[in-house]
């Protein structure tokens, strides 16, 4: 990603960059899109002076923010890729990832605003899960800007450590989501057994 944006002018890279981390954030095609990558490489390119660096951050954290709205009104919305998005994963599965996240929902948006993939499914799941949308900007956008920023920034300053840094960051991701899909797993679990135990009421000896 690096080499494609430094072919573009400093405008022009802040502006493709804007779209993909967008799409990545907020269209069902963004879980194949690199988006830690993308902010990498815009802070890399304002370290070496292509751009200025806060436009860099800037422009990562309310492109990432601006995406998980739109996704968040594409599942409050159901229309042809939600039904597609059902499909895939499967509408049993759905509905349990959807009643993990009644309760913690708070939590879960904001925790898996930094991982890949799941930002992407997180917020359509919140809002079918009836997240109101205050809440979820609130605990969406704090942690949308603080991601995008440190990115640009950690691509911005370091130096002939970048490769090193967009490599770890890319092999932290695999653990950090299966890690957020175990959590998701647990909750789910907990609440189903807690759901059993109150259907069978008082034990009375």
């Amino acid at each position: 990603m690096t080499e494609f944006l430094a072919g573009f002018p400093g405008l022009l890279a802040l502006a493709i960059a804007a779209v993909v981390l967008f799409a990545e954030s907020g269209l069902l095609i963004g879980v194949f899109l690199p988006g830690s990558g993308t902010v990498l490489a815009l802070g890399w390119l304002a370290g070496h002076g292509a751009l200025p660096v806060w436009a860099a951050a800037l422009v990562a954290s309310a492109a990432t923010i601006a995406g998980c709205q739109h996704g968040y009104f594409r599942g409050a919305h159901p229309g042809v890729l939600n039904r597609r998005l059902a499909e895939r994963v499967g509408e049993a599965r759905m509905k349990r990832v959807e009643s993990a996240l009644d309760g913690r929902a708070g939590r879960t948006t904001a925790i898996c605003q930094c991982f890949a993939v799941v930002r992407t499914l997180v917020p359509r799941l919140a809002a079918r899960s009836g997240m109101p949308h205050l809440h979820f900007t609130a605990c969406n956008a704090p942690v949308g800007a603080v991601w995008g920023t440190g990115l640009a920034l950690l691509g911005a300053y370091s130096g002939e450590a970048y490769e090193r840094v967009q490599t770890a960051t890319g092999l932290l991701g695999l653990p950090l989501v299966a890690l957020a899909a175990l959590v998701l797993g647990l909750v789910w679990w907990s609440r189903r057994r807690r759901d059993f135990k109150g259907s069978r009421g008082p034990d009375f000896h």
